[in-house]
């Protein structure tokens, strides 16, 4: 389908892409506060990005630097506040502008893949009406919460106005309960409840209620003692031991660590009596170790406690096929006198989950396995058995509670809509609980904290060998309460006057109801079974929110029939079969897209690839989308890196994690596009690779990402023609393209290692082959020569040492003068200023010793950024991870440390 194009829009011109990823990286590391809270879902794009990229596309490029300036200026206002909501006069400016470019009416933004629903969200914002559809309840439940019951409630007054006494009301299981409205001063003892707070103070009233009606099925199963508060249970998993001799039942922790605090270290100290294992608790330490943990590093094997035989998988294999691993109570988290502290688990504590009858619950619902594969190991094979009985009859109870609210909402006085928002919300919170409340959850220990971990850290469903089990009573951690308290705080982003409808539908086959903006992000090839590990969710959500949404809640589990992922497991587990499958239905659904796009519209497509190493794996998931694309008549017109990571994530964290989305935008090709050469392809791809390279580099793309990012220019050259042809008339494939460009790409960091001083080339052929080993002398002196310059010129230079007589060795990986700066070096290279400036963010000081010396690099300061990138690429062929994380941290704070080296420049340090 071919549509009229008389303009660009602003998109395919110019973005402030330092802007946009900025405040992409505060959105990314806000932890509280955004519409994540609302609900898990999976790889949620910043929302940010999608205010930027909306507006962008919607209206048209000037073509007059002065007025583009303007609008360029009018997205950083939109983005100023990075996480947080912009500014209304941002907003409202934003609104006129675009009412201006459509006098008519502006078109819908229409999400087919609606996810969180961040696109519909940021649609409203800037004024349009939304259409999301997804075949998936989970997200459609997420985004019509977001977009169509919450916006028609502002405003509106509670049912139960707050009042102080119910703000300390001494809760169940010997807890305070400390509702949100205590929380919002601005409505504490207020007569009328300004935007969200009426629904805000309902939800938490109606929790309450919930959970004081769960209390008095469940308190025999919660024990209290007059002089604690108890936090959480703390369980691991056991095994027997296969030595004949021994047969213990050992415990198959990860670690005994309960605490590393400062002054109050606390551990799990196990003892063995008379073939049984015993856990001691030690607390209030000053100093001490924990005992070695029974877990090998790697894989699923084991040590036991009475004799040290090792227990390996195989052994684990049988025990779970003759009858399960056991499991075992290992500590009790406990708040007293207001301090948390842990005590031993007592006969009370195991009694209390004695006899639980779970003949309420079925489900019958497969757990999908953690490698993508179709089988599970150690037992976990339905969602039933990622929980403690407990744990079950609890979200039950609260489930089946939640599910009787809406009635009650309306007996209370509420109209259909106000008891449909808030049970929805309520119903929301079951699900965000079973996050935290399954043997997903890991109790984990880091120097001076102890932490509540959901489930999910990754997009799978791993085996777990210890966790701990939150009191649903109580209020610490993630409790019932607790859990509305933050997901109520999401709803600030939710726009007050928001029009949009969610509904299930096939991406195939929808259509919006009218002309549309479609921006999508759509699924991530095999990135992440969204299907199978939505089940978690919906067995929760269909029990309490069956009868408020009934249009979601069809089947037992979540649809997996027609889901878009390359998912081998439902394809024989045949890799090529699921490829097909996924090319043939994304070129399906681009070419059916086209049908609900606005004429003179483009459209937004968002990809990213899995989070781990590039390679053949990537390569192919990138080749299969775009081919989709390029299938379905599609030419992309322009492509922006966005970024998707923090300072978290930088080191330590799997720096190989892709950490960028590249949003490409399209348009339906021309019918008189024509073919292309070879040749001509290859030339017009290194004539516009190059600036592209250099735009990604001044916006601090991590070099992990580079070569994901390089693929959006290289696929713009190629999607413009009907077909590129090689010297024998065949067409040349998408995935040759994608080896034509990440070619190219090598040759344009090539090049850019052309323009260094001389000591820094010396440097960089250096270490590409023998990396920080020494080697003999003879071999440097061969490798100086051509670059004009002896082995002494480049050890005075400081980029090399004589580590000891007759071999050369790089500087850089260590032992580094903290005091150097390029002023004081009468050879100051950019190989110096990159490792002095690593040095000093990882080890020496942080962000600000090194923006202090980004400061000084003056010339310097472009090809070191450069050389970044040409360092960590070399890493990435060699395998040299540590060196990867490195340059990857520092590219990734180069921008941070820009703003420290300005304020240096200031004299304001």
């Amino acid at each position: 389908m071919s549509k009229t194009c008389e303009r660009r829009k602003l998109i395919e011109v110019a973005l402030p892409l330092d802007e946009i990823n900025a405040a992409c990286k505060a959105d990314k590391g806000r932890a509280h506060g955004t519409i994540k809270n609302l609900h898990k879902w999976f790889a949620p794009m910043p929302l940010p990005a999608w205010r930027a990229l909306l507006f962008a596309a919607l209206v048209d490029d000037p073509e007059d630097d002065e007025r583009r300036a303007y609008l360029l200026d009018v997205i950083k206002r939109l983005v100023a506040n990075g996480a947080d909501v912009p500014d209304r006069d941002a907003v409202d400016e934003a609104r006129e502008i675009i009412a201006t470019q459509f006098p008519s009416g502006a078109p819908l933004v229409m999400d087919p893949f609606c996810g969180g629903g961040s696109t519909l969200v940021e649609g409203q914002r800037l004024g349009l009406s939304t259409y999301g559809t997804d075949l998936n309840p989970v997200p459609a439940l997420v985004s019509r919460t977001l977009t169509e019951l919450l916006p028609p409630v502002y405003g509106r007054q509670p049912l139960h106005p707050a009042s102080m006494d119910s703000h300390d009301r001494v809760g169940r299981g010997g807890t305070v309960a400390r509702s949100e409205m205590a929380l919002v001063p601005s409505v504490v003892n207020s007569k009328r409840y300004a935007g969200f707070d009426g629904v805000v103070c309902d939800v938490m009233h109606y929790a309450e209620r919930i959970r004081d009606d769960a209390w008095e099925l469940l308190k025999e199963h919660y024990p209290q003692a007059a002089d604690e508060q108890i936090v959480a249970w703390l369980w691991a998993r056991t095994a027997t031991c296969p030595n004949p001799a021994c047969k213990t039942e050992t415990i198959l922790t990860t670690s005994w660590w309960l605490s590393k605090k400062n002054n109050d270290l606390a551990w799990i100290q196990p003892r063995v009596q008379d073939g049984v294992v015993h856990l001691d608790v030690v607390t209030g330490q000053r100093a001490g170790e924990a005992p070695a943990a029974p877990k090998s590093p790697r894989g699923a094997t084991f040590q036991c406690l009475a004799c040290s035989s090792p227990i390996g998988e195989e052994d684990l294999n049988k025990q779970v096929a003759d009858g399960g691993l056991g499991l075992r109570m290992t500590a009790v988290v406990i708040e007293k006198s207001g301090r948390r502290t842990y005590r031993a688990a007592t006969p009370q504590d195991v009694d209390a989950i004695a006899g639980i009858d779970l003949r309420d619950f079925d489900s019958p619902v497969n757990v999908p396995a953690a490698d993508g594969g179709s089988r599970n190991r150690f037992g976990l094979d339905t969602q039933a058995d990622l929980y403690t009985q407990r744990q079950l009859l609890s979200l039950a109870t609260l489930s089946n509670l939640v599910a009787v609210a809406h009635d009650r909402v309306l007996l209370d006085g509420g109209t259909q809509a106000w008891a449909d928002a808030v049970t929805t919300v309520l119903g929301l919170g079951v699900g965000r609980l079973a996050q935290f409340a399954s043997s997903q959850a890991r109790w984990t220990v880091r120097d001076n904290v102890s932490s509540f971990e959901g489930a999910f850290p990754r997009n799978d469903l791993p085996m777990t060998w210890d966790f701990y089990e939150i009191n649903v009573f109580g209020d610490a951690g993630p409790s019932w309460i607790q859990t509305f308290v933050s997901t109520t705080r999401s709803l600030k982003n939710v726009v007050p006057d928001g029009d949009g409808r969610v509904v299930l539908a096939d991406a195939r086959t929808v259509i919006a109801p009218q002309p549309a903006l479609v921006a999508t992000d759509p699924p991530y090839f095999d990135a992440i079974g969204y299907a199978d590990l939505s089940d978690y969710f919906y067995v929760w959500h269909r029990r309490a929110l069956r009868k408020v949404h009934p249009d979601l809640y069809a089947t037992i589990a979540a649809p997996k029939v027609g889901e878009l992922t390359a998912m081998p497991a439902h394809h024989g587990n045949s890799r090529s079969a699921a490829q097909s499958y996924f090319i043939e239905g994304f070129t399906e659904t681009f070419k059916n897209l086209q049908e609900s796009l606005a004429n003179e519209l483009p459209m937004i497509v968002v990809y990213a690839s899995r989070e781990q190493k590039g390679g053949a794996d990537e390569e192919t998931r990138w080749s299969s989308i775009l081919t989709a694309m390029v299938q379905a008549d599609l030419e992309i017109t322009g492509t922006w890196p966005i970024l998707g990571t923090t300072d978290r994530r930088m080191v330590g964290q799997g720096a190989n994690a892709v950490a960028t989305y590249v949003a490409m935008v399209c348009r339906p090709r021309s019918n008189a596009a024509g073919t292309c050469s070879l040749a001509d392809f290859n030339r017009a791809l290194r004539r516009e690779l190059r600036p592209a390279v250099h735009d990604f580099q001044a916006a601090g793309i991590l070099p992990v990402d580079l070569a994901q990012a390089a693929m959006g220019p290289g696929m713009q050259v190629y999607s413009r023609y009907r077909e590129v042809l090689d010297q024998s008339g065949k067409r040349v494939s998408v995935k040759q393209a994608l080896g034509l460009i990440n070619a190219a790409l090598g040759e344009v960091l090539d090049e850019q290692e052309g323009e260094l001083d001389p000591f820094s080339r010396f440097a960089v052929a250096w270490w590409e082959r023998y990396g920080w080993e020494a080697a003999p002398f003879g071999q440097a002196d061969q490798l100086a020569r051509p670059q004009g310059i002896s082995v002494d010129d480049v050890v005075r230079a400081g980029v090399a040492a004589y580590p000891r007589p007759g071999f050369v060795g790089a500087e850089g990986a260590e032992s580094l003068d903290r005091e150097w700066k390029p002023s004081s070096d009468r050879r100051p290279t950019a190989w110096e200023a990159v490792h002095h400036l690593a040095d000093r963010l990882i080890n020496g000081g942080g962000a600000l010793e090194a923006g202090r010396l980004m400061s000084e690099l003056g010339t310097l300061r472009d090809p070191a950024q450069a050389l970044v990138y040409r360092l960590h690429s070399i890493a990435a062929k060699k395998g040299w991870t540590k060196d990867q994380e490195r340059y990857n941290a520092l590219i990734g704070s180069w921008s941070d440390l820009l703003a420290v080296a300005a304020t240096e420049k200031d004299g304001l340090f």
